[in-house]
């Protein structure tokens, strides 16, 4: 059995005239023990560790921070700036990911580049199988949704990983390990119950009729056939509009009543692929309007889809 530390005692000298120790342990083994109280991971405090963000044109940046991956730490004291890939003709989605190469004896940062396609997936990071060696251990911190034909990578393009447990996580004690997946389950369960006694409570006035229009179900969206879409052109798009669709891939749109504003950044799932209804991956957030893209004129279609999440522009996710 190993086990340590303990003071080492000298009980030769080899070839080169050092001394040999009789309880000497490697990196290894420190950082198996490491390992054994903490979790794989970004450090939770401050929330900006290793967060990333928009830079400019197609760079982006990843702040200062802390991590620990199978009890190797790294630290990142100064901000990086990666550059993503020019865009191609169809749709990819790059992944930032932390990168413990044990070969090379590093942890550092790396994009790696998706493939493109007409609906794209993030590559998939690199890790030992089970019960057997490698010398590569992968997390992700962020995906980078790199629309065709783009200059310039926006903030709504980013998603954060951090806090998914299965691509990256927080360090925590392995003995209070803290999933937070079950714990988001949890608070959406308890919010949608709260909504409805709201609603019941407001029933009846024209306040509570108000509210239940824009917040009836807080995890689904439908469109209706009686929608009204509007084609958009590069005289009547906005400047943000354009930011995400420059070349007006998805010049169609409709405004639905959601509860939301300016600032929110709301991420959807429609109950068809996106490849056969045309529907842009980005949206648009009013004061009470949400206002979805398409390639087409879906007028008479009924679409429906899931609230995969709501957040603040600008936040970690």
């Amino acid at each position: 059995m190993r086990s340590g530390f303990f003071n080492s005692d000298i009980t030769g000298y080899n070839d080169s005239g050092m001394p040999i120790f009789d309880r000497a342990e490697d990196a290894e083994f420190f950082a198996h023990f490491f390992k054994s109280f903490f979790t794989n991971g970004v450090y939770p405090n401050p929330s900006s560790n290793l967060q990333v963000s928009i830079q400019e044109g197609m760079n982006v940046k990843v702040l200062p921070g802390l991590c620990l991956i199978e009890g190797y730490f790294g630290w990142e004291d100064t901000e990086r700036v990666l550059a993503i890939q020019a865009s191609e003709s169809l749709d990819r989605i790059d992944r930032i990911v932390l990168r413990l190469n044990l070969a090379d004896r590093t942890i550092d940062l790396y994009v790696k580049k998706g493939v493109g396609a007409t609906n794209p997936v993030a590559p998939e990071i690199t890790r030992p199988l089970p019960n057997q060696g490698g010398d590569i251990f992968e997390l992700g911190i962020a995906d980078i949704f790199v629309a065709k034909n783009t200059t310039s990578i926006t903030q709504q393009r980013i998603t954060d990983l951090r806090l998914n447990n299965e691509l990256c996580g927080l360090v925590v004690q392995t003995v209070k390990g803290i999933d937070t997946t079950t714990l988001f389950q949890q608070l959406q369960g308890q919010i949608s119950e709260n909504m409805e006694l709201i609603q019941s409570a407001l029933d009846e006035t024209l306040a509570g009729d108000i509210i239940s229009k824009l917040t009836k179900d807080l995890n689904k969206l439908v469109i209706p056939t009686t929608a009204i879409w509007t084609q958009l052109t590069s005289s009547n798009a906005s400047v943000e509009e354009l930011e995400n669709d420059p070349n007006l891939t998805y010049p169609w749109f409709t405004e639905v009543l959601f509860n939301c504003t300016e600032n929110d950044y709301i991420e959807l799932q429609p109950n068809i692929p996106t490849s056969e209804l045309g529907i842009a991956p980005f949206n648009y957030s009013k004061p009470n309007k949400l206002r979805i893209y398409a390639s087409d004129n879906l007028t008479g279609k009924e679409l429906k889809f899931m609230v995969c999440r709501k957040t603040r522009k600008n936040e970690v996710i």
